[in-house]
């Protein structure tokens, strides 16, 4: 492991009912997020969360911490503890697993290496440990994507698959685990795409799925395999509108799109870029404060037969 994977973790408690909202102002700072719930030992329920958030550079911790705290007041919650620390290159894998409970959206049941043999029947297993890459099922986000996908199964099938920004590779492994699809997953972050790559191969997709490095759409690859009848790209609002011209190009006619990684407040902006791509809204996926989109492209229009 070189040294530009060396990363730093502040490690956040906080102590209070419902999963605070302090992480809208700090997610997007960080390299990854993860989230997992604290019990009372005594009476085994909720007592508050840890947040563990992932940085390149040392974050300033009394800075970090005088932000937190007043957003948890903001929040009603309470700020038990900041601590900053270095994770150590030959570590970053294991020093960020956590033990998630199964997490399930639609037909999928998201579970970690440690919940692989107690999982409900009936169910479409995708393994991922909770890490560096973001997706693990636990962000309302991912959670609303998988449902999304989970609908459109219900209804058509997919033959080309493409997950820009893929994190984990969750999304791109649910779609490879309900159509026979070709699948390529991408993302800017050379470890997002080791650890996805890592993902298809545990998850048994690894004939069927490409896991590349790729700024947005711009790869000889997705070049070559569009158009796709599906695109996802669980993100953020303002890389979503910038890249909207980009996935109306690259999306099939009568193809869809499945677009999340924004708030409520920013979902019309969204709709709106799409729009103005030609792309029309078919469902609107709404979790707390976040939100998935469902959109299609439209079909080609039939050539008249001459008389």
């Amino acid at each position: 492991m070189t040294a530009e994977a060396e990363l730093w973790r502040a490690t956040v408690r906080t102590r209070g009912p419902g999963m605070p909202d302090v992480l809208e102002r700090f997610e997007e700072d960080a390299l990854s997020v993860s989230v997992f719930e604290i019990e009372d030992e005594a009476t085994a329920e909720a007592s508050g969360w840890q947040i563990d958030l992932f940085y390149r550079e040392p974050p300033e911790a009394e800075k970090l911490a005088d932000e937190l705290r007043l957003a948890c007041e903001a929040a009603g919650v309470t700020l038990d503890g900041v601590t900053v620390e270095r994770v150590p290159a030959t570590d970053w894998v294991g020093a960020t697993k956590l033990k998630l409970p199964p997490i399930e959206a639609g037909r999928f049941v998201v579970h970690g290496s440690h919940a692989r043999d107690a999982l409900p029947a009936g169910l479409v297993g995708i393994e991922i440990d909770a890490g560096l890459a973001f997706g693990s099922g636990e962000h309302a986000t991912t959670h609303s994507c998988l449902v999304a996908i989970d609908r459109l199964a219900r209804k058509r099938r997919f033959h080309r698959v493409l997950d820009v920004g893929c994190g984990s590779g969750v999304l791109a492994i649910a779609a490879a685990k309900c159509w026979p699809a070709e699948v390529i997953a991408l993302d800017n972050d050379p470890i997002a795409v080791r650890v996805a790559a890592e993902n298809v191969r545990i998850n048994g997709v690894a004939d069927r799925m490409r896991v590349i490095v790729a700024e947005g759409y711009r790869h000889p690859l997705v070049r070559r395999r569009a158009p796709f009848d599906l695109i996802l790209a669980n993100i953020l609002a303002d890389p979503l509108i910038e890249l909207a011209p980009a996935l109306r190009r690259h999306l099939a006619p009568g193809g869809h799109a499945v677009l999340s990684g924004l708030l409520d407040r920013q979902a019309g902006a969204v709709i709106a870029a799409h729009c103005r791509q030609g792309l029309h809204l078919l469902e609107r996926i709404d979790r707390g404060p976040w939100t998935a989109l469902v959109l299609a492209a439209p079909r080609a229009h039939r050539k008249h037969a001459r008389r």
